[in-house]
């Protein structure tokens, strides 16, 4: 005879209710409904009394027995549950185990030749939409099982057992406020990697001081002494690790770490300037708020920061970030790479932009319209200067690469920086006014890229131009000069394997099939 669910399943799809709290919540609104919740009263709650309020709203909310869901496997689902039971099951709840958030259900599946039973985290359940008994109030238990996995999954840490403090007041809505901001991407990258990989490190810790403390309760005296060293090591590594993490948890305190408070959000969607301020007199940023005024609204809103990574960490898609004279160092461009616009204010040769990190492009831009202006770029040590991907504009702007030496090639370790400008295919690259100096190669254009240059110059490189045959490079009043190989190079395709056009200025007059390199 066929499992009761079985008539269910034939007339109902197993379609498990919208797992979708905190979806479109605010971090207040977050903070305000686990307090009613779990803490209805505002008691003070200490960290060693969270599970047993956990445990008590459990009691009150999820139901006890009789309700179908689909088992779905998580990254903290134990490596024997997996290999037991396949992820998705479906199940049928047997059992909940309120002290210890555990269900014992049976598994549902016509191949099965006996009744399976197995012990399930609570967390890793999803109720179907429709349930078999229509007087189970299956909706109150998929929101309170809802709000168990976001508490574990999301704000609950190791040393919170420790914490004497009330937990609701002082932790939960810090933590609420850092997962909204990763949820938003708010974050620099630096500080997204180094958060998870803090947690992860302490939930390994947490588990072998759990093995630790079952090797005391076994051991012999002999080696007790030895596990108990082992334990406090590990309770070492654990304090280092939350003040790490208590760090960055607060926006105040993070640039302790990274050197930015990356927290800003935007009013709408209109963009913002960011005005980079450093080492300045009154009278130079008197001058600089003047040209400021000049060539933007002068009701727009303005937001100053110490130096441009910080601004760059702050701004987000199509803002624009205003620096003025002075050697500027970034390691991560974060958001601008998606667009963007960023000016300098005053003589070029004097606004310095030097991208310092150990990756081998100096920036990447990958989509969306970014503009340069007014600026030099100084590049040293890396294939490529700037990696085109979106549309990027550069005007009235320096590149230079590190001096080569004579006879250096693509590949020569003594090679200042290979490429000024990548531009990968379906990339657009347009230079106004602009001067590319002191590279292997000036300007390196793959197949279905597009290059557009007006009053430029490239000098004092090995290859000006290195252009894929079908590809588009349109020059209009320009100079390639001091070119050591060659101005221009053309790779023709595969069916003229090994075949390059070399020259100078007359290839640019040439229709080379697909290729518009004009003029």
């Amino acid at each position: 005879m066929d499992h009761p669910i079985k008539s269910l399943q034939k007339s109902n799809p197993l379609e498990t209710l919208p797992d979708t709290y905190s979806c479109r919540m605010s971090v207040s609104e977050i903070v305000e409904d686990l307090k009613k919740c779990l803490n209805p009263e505002n008691e003070f709650i200490k960290g060693q009394e969270l599970q047993q309020i956990i445990v008590f709203y459990a009691e009150q909310t999820v139901e006890p027995v009789g309700w179908q869901a689909l088992w779905i496997a998580d990254s903290k689902t134990s490596s024997t549950l997996k290999e037991r039971l396949k992820s998705p099951a479906l199940i049928e709840v047997c059992n909940v185990d309120y002290q210890s958030l555990e269900a014992t259900v049976e598994v549902i599946d016509e191949m099965l030749e006996e009744k399976k039973i197995e012990t399930v985290p609570l967390t890793e359940l999803h109720p179907l939409r429709h349930q078999e008994n229509s007087a189970i109030t299956i909706e109150a238990t998929h929101n309170a099982i809802q709000r168990i996995r976001f508490l574990y999954n999301h704000l609950l840490l190791p040393w919170d057992c420790d914490i004497q403090e009330d937990w609701f007041q002082f932790h939960l809505p810090v933590r609420i406020g850092m997962f909204c901001e990763l949820r938003s991407g708010m974050l620099n990258q630096e500080t997204v990697v180094r958060y998870h990989y803090l947690l992860s490190e302490a939930n390994e810790v947490e588990k072998k001081l759990q093995a630790m403390a079952l090797k005391v309760e076994f051991s012999e005296d002999d080696m007790e002494e030895e596990v108990v060293g082992n334990i406090t090591e590990l309770n070492s590594k654990l304090e280092q690790i939350q003040q790490d993490v208590e760090i960055i948890l607060n926006p105040n305190t993070r640039m302790l770490l990274f050197g930015a408070k990356v927290t800003r959000v935007k009013r709408n969607e209109d963009p913002e300037v960011l005005l980079v301020v450093q080492d300045q007199s009154c009278l130079s940023l008197h001058q600089t708020l003047n040209k400021l005024e000049s060539e933007f609204n002068p009701q727009l809103s303005i937001r100053c920061y110490p130096s441009l990574q910080t601004a760059l960490d702050d701004c987000r898609i199509d803002d624009i970030v205003v620096i003025s004279k002075g050697i500027h160092n970034l390691y991560n461009v974060n958001s601008f790479r998606h667009g963007g616009t960023l000016i300098g204010i005053g003589a070029k040769e004097d606004i310095v932009v030097h991208p310092g990190s150990n990756i081998e492009v100096g920036l990447t831009f990958d989509d969306g319209n970014v503009l340069l202006k007014n600026c030099t770029l100084l590049i040293n040590n890396k294939q490529s200067g700037i990696a085109v991907k979106g549309s990027v504009t550069l005007e009235n702007c320096t590149m230079r690469g590190a001096c080569l030496a004579d006879g250096t090639k693509n590949g020569d370790k003594d090679v200042g920086s290979w490429k000024g400008f990548y531009v990968a295919p379906q990339g657009k690259l347009v230079l106004k006014e602009c001067n590319v100096i002191n590279f292997d190669v000036g300007l390196r254009v793959r197949a279905a890229g597009q290059a557009i240059l007006s009053g430029s110059e490239v000098s004092s490189c090995n290859i000006g131009i290195l252009a894929e045959e079908e590809t588009s490079v349109q020059i209009f009043d320009c100079d390639l000069k001091q070119c050591k190989e060659y101005a221009v190079c053309v790779e023709m395709n595969s069916e003229s394997i090994g075949e390059t056009l070399l020259g100078g200025m007359e290839l640019l007059q040439m229709q080379v099939l697909k290729s518009e390199i004009g003029l």
